[in-house]
């Protein structure tokens, strides 16, 4: 089977790590697989050569992988989806890791509370005076910390066009849990 660079690239990058993954050597790899050790080096090297489709399924199967052909240009799409997906998922637990600190505010007890926020005012202050962030940033959180601990605690929940790049960078980065794994 003969395959451009970038392919024998990819292949043998994801040859090697999984079965250095699996605790395998090359040798050990040939066994499972019965193909030759050489044969194994030489795809994990990359090398400019034909191989049989049989000799590479037998070892994608010795190692739990998948042999497959995919259009041009389907893996770049299935990695942007997969980071589009991951950065959702990221803004997700950052407004969940919010939520959790409004319901705390409310729930513990008003001096504390209050001294919270203003710590966290006291965090946009320095970023205005160090000139950390913008100033529509700024502006934006300060409304979002003006009035009482109960109003500030519901400015956490609400959503509107700028509160995922708000919570990115967040005066409450003190008080928040740490992200999820």
């Amino acid at each position: 089977m003969r395959y451009d660079k970038q392919s024998a690239g990819r292949l043998s990058a994801g040859l090697r790590s999984t079965r250095r993954a699996r605790g395998l050597t090359q040798a050990a790899l040939a066994g499972l697989s019965g193909a030759g050790r050489v044969t194994i080096a030489r795809i994990e090297a990359g090398a400019a050569q034909d191989f049989r489709l049989g000799t590479l399924q037998r070892i994608c199967d010795a190692l739990g992988m998948e042999l497959a052909a995919l259009p041009r240009g389907a893996r770049e799409t299935q990695e942007k989806l997969l980071a589009r997906e991951r950065a959702r998922a990221r803004r997700l637990d950052v407004r969940r890791r919010h939520a959790a600190l409004a319901a705390r505010l409310l729930a513990m007890p008003a001096p504390e509370a209050a001294a919270m926020v203003r710590r966290a005012r006291a965090a946009v202050d320095r970023w205005e005076r160090k000139q950390l962030c913008s100033e529509h940033y700024i502006s934006r959180w300060r409304a979002r910390l003006a009035g009482p601990v109960r109003r500030v605690a519901a400015a956490l929940l609400g959503h509107d066009d700028w509160t995922d790049a708000l919570l990115q960078n967040s005066p409450w980065s003190f008080a928040l849990e740490p992200p999820a794994a």
